[in-house]
């Protein structure tokens, strides 16, 4: 279920109607894996609503690049190539990454200080419990049964879907599992298929 606040900013917007003409109503919930009671019924469909999910996704090359321009900082090819394969687009990478280039105020000090950011137990855990992969037993779970099942591999959601519900016997939740973990960002897209990113996953394994 939603949590009351949430439910109750859905409906007022869904059945509160104003009295002036040409005025319209909306709301925007800005909330985190902290709230999977109200991104069950969004993601699934088992709720009447009009209210939509949008998730924030994880920087491709094109978007870093342009965070880079805005806030002034990478700014060679070179840099913007290192940056992205050490924080594979994560926004909680970047913006470690936009503090200490704040504070450092050398790029190169900064990339180097990011390549050995999550080679230790501790900051790798902090990475992946960041996520929110770990913010729910199901969704731990589901992600290891898809890390067991396909490791580095290709697979499309059908396959996904199928690997968790061998492992939970509930292909209804096994579907919720795959739906949240696609809106956590953990997928990288290939076409129709797609793997386990990388960088998380090596997170997961330091995590233990």
């Amino acid at each position: 279920m939603f949590s009351r606040p949430c439910r109750q900013a859905v409906d007022w917007a869904e059945t509160l109607l104003p009295t002036t003409p040409g005025v319209t109503r909306a709301v925007v919930i800005v909330t985190d894996a902290t709230q999977l009671g109200l991104w069950r019924p969004l993601l699934t469909g088992t709720e009447p609503t009009s209210a939509a999910p949008v998730m924030l996704r994880r920087h491709d090359r094109r978007s870093l690049r342009g965070w880079a321009q805005r806030v002034n900082m990478f700014h060679t090819d070179d840099r913007l190539d290192r940056l992205y394969g050490l924080t594979s687009g994560w926004p909680l990478l970047v913006d470690r990454a936009h503090r200490l280039h704040r504070e450092l105020g050398d790029p190169d000090e900064v990339l180097r200080r990011m390549a050995g950011l999550l080679t230790g137990g501790a900051e790798a855990r902090g990475f992946a419990e960041g996520t929110g992969v770990f913010a729910d037993p199901l969704l731990a779970t589901g992600y290891q049964a898809l890390d067991a099942e396909f490791k580095d591999g290709s697979f499309d959601i059908d396959s996904a879907v199928t690997a968790v519900a061998v492992q939970i016997e509930d292909e209804h939740e096994a579907q919720w599992i795959v739906a949240c973990l696609d809106a956590l960002q953990v997928f990288d897209r290939e076409d129709t298929h797609v793997r386990l990113e990388p960088l998380l996953r090596q997170c997961v394994v330091l995590r233990g």
